[in-house]
């Protein structure tokens, strides 16, 4: 019969990515899943923006092309979201790794 004191101690995996930031301090992984997740996000808003401006004032606005910037910015949401989620992905492998060598030693 074992009791409370003997059985190992087990910890929630943080699914959060502030919490996993917490957790791994800031690396590569974190800072590209960051990047990628918020630039994913704000794209799409600027690129909108930027498009419905060219509809009122024309293609180039003050020698700044609006309308290719705008249109570049919408293509680039995807990208950015694939990069967020390949970098979440990475972290969460890691976990994985390092919880199945924390199970194999005790």
């Amino acid at each position: 019969m074992t009791t409370e004191s003997s059985l190992a101690e087990t910890k929630l995996i943080p699914r959060d990515l502030s919490e996993q930031v917490t957790v791994h301090r800031w690396t590569w992984r974190a800072g590209g899943a960051m990047f990628g997740l918020c630039c994913g996000i704000i794209s799409p808003l600027i690129g909108s923006i930027l498009t419905a401006i060219a509809w009122f004032t024309g293609p180039e606005w003050h020698g700044f092309f609006i309308q290719r910037n705008g249109t570049v910015l919408l293509f680039l949401t995807i990208p950015f979201l694939i990069f967020g989620a390949h970098c979440l992905d990475l972290m969460d492998k890691q976990d994985e790794g390092a919880s199945k060598s924390r199970l194999k030693l005790d």
